[in-house]
């Protein structure tokens, strides 16, 4: 090989190296050309996680891998996402990916499309909960109603008893015995009847009789935060608090909520809004992301993330249903015509 050749072939490779070179960088730096507006542009992703994992993923009707999965490289631009398992309904929503983010879904649920519910028991005359309670969980109810038989309102917590006394409504605990007495709101509710809500004696939240919703402050004084409520309830993390009108169903976030969609303490959203038809129950799914609810004779479950569409579904029929979620044993409950029945769900 000639001295020549040999010059050819080594500015052919610097060459070769010149033009090759900035591509990769580009590509490297998450680069990509849009053709249809024939620039050049940085790219972004989609991370998708669902319950249960395993389902199909299709971004604008192009079959990806299955989830989880994170897809990279995507120009930016509103996609079609859908996510589609055997045996499950599909779920479905437009993201928009911009340049440098990754837009995610982490908290995808597909409900089974054939629920073959569980006959429990017949003749069932109380409510889900007392059915469920054992017998020493009744007794010490039945402690508690004796206590605070003169109060504005109650709740057993565990071994704690709160209580508002009738003619200064002022949050007190107790116990069982008696024996303590601490003081834990720093302002008296209004005169009147409640119905306290609380996990574990750090949030407090209370239900007037005429619909009147009070949150505790971090000073100990309880706000009103709503009026008109019929129910209300607060997440197994003590993050988020749902109230139910005969309509409507909201959502108050407690605290900032890091996954997307991100929320700020304080706000709040109208979920589900129907004119028609009442509204006769709604419950947290114990992921805190899901809410189930009854709406005439359909028990149905819809998803927190209001991004686009919000996945519905219809998840089974029954005549004037009641509904509970019993966590520790992921077993969702539903009585309807005093017949008990359940149904296990992936968490």
């Amino acid at each position: 090989m000639t001295r020549t050749i040999r010059r050819l072939i080594f500015y052919g490779f610097v060459l070769l190296f010149i033009v090759a070179t900035p591509p990769t960088i580009l590509y490297a730096m998450g680069y990509s050309f849009d053709w249809t507006n024939k620039k050049l542009v940085q790219t972004g992703g989609l991370y998708l996680k669902s319950v249960p994992s395993g389902a199909q993923i299709s971004v604008n009707g192009q079959p990806q891998k299955t989830t989880p999965r994170l897809i990279s490289r995507l120009l930016p631009h509103s996609y079609n996402i859908s996510v589609v398992k055997d045996g499950y309904h599909s779920w479905q929503k437009n993201l928009p990916v911009e340049a440098e983010l990754v837009s995610e879904a982490r908290n995808i649920f597909l409900l089974p499309t054939n629920v073959s519910p569980e006959l429990i028991t017949q003749n069932v005359t109380s409510t889900i909960a007392d059915f469920l309670s054992s017998p020493g969980e009744k007794t010490q109810q039945q402690r508690a109603a004796k206590i605070a038989s003169s109060t504005a309102g109650w709740l057993l917590n565990g071994d704690n008893l709160y209580y508002l006394p009738k003619n200064n409504p002022v949050l007190y605990r107790t116990d069982l015995t008696e024996s303590i007495k601490d003081q834990i709101s720093q302002e008296a509710l209004p005169l009147g009847k409640y119905q306290l809500i609380t996990n574990d004696g750090r949030r407090f939240l209370a239900l007037s009789t005429s619909g009147d919703l009070y949150l505790m402050n971090t000073d100990g004084v309880f706000e009103k935060i709503a009026s008109q409520i019929e129910a209300v309830q607060l997440t197994s993390d003590n993050k988020k608090v749902l109230w139910q009108t005969a309509n409507e169903i909201t959502i108050l976030w407690l605290e900032e909520f890091l996954v997307q969609p991100y929320r700020q303490a304080g706000d709040k959203e109208t979920i589900v809004r129907y004119f028609n038809q009442k509204i006769s129950q709604a419950l947290f799914y114990p992921d805190n992301e899901h809410v189930a609810f009854v709406a005439g004779d359909q028990i149905k479950i819809t998803e927190l993330d209001g991004r686009d569409t919000r996945n519905t579904i219809d998840f089974i029929s029954a005549s004037n249903p009641q509904i509970y979620f019993d966590e520790p044993t992921s077993y969702f409950y539903y009585l309807t015509q005093n017949e008990l029945f359940r149904v296990k769900l992936e968490l």
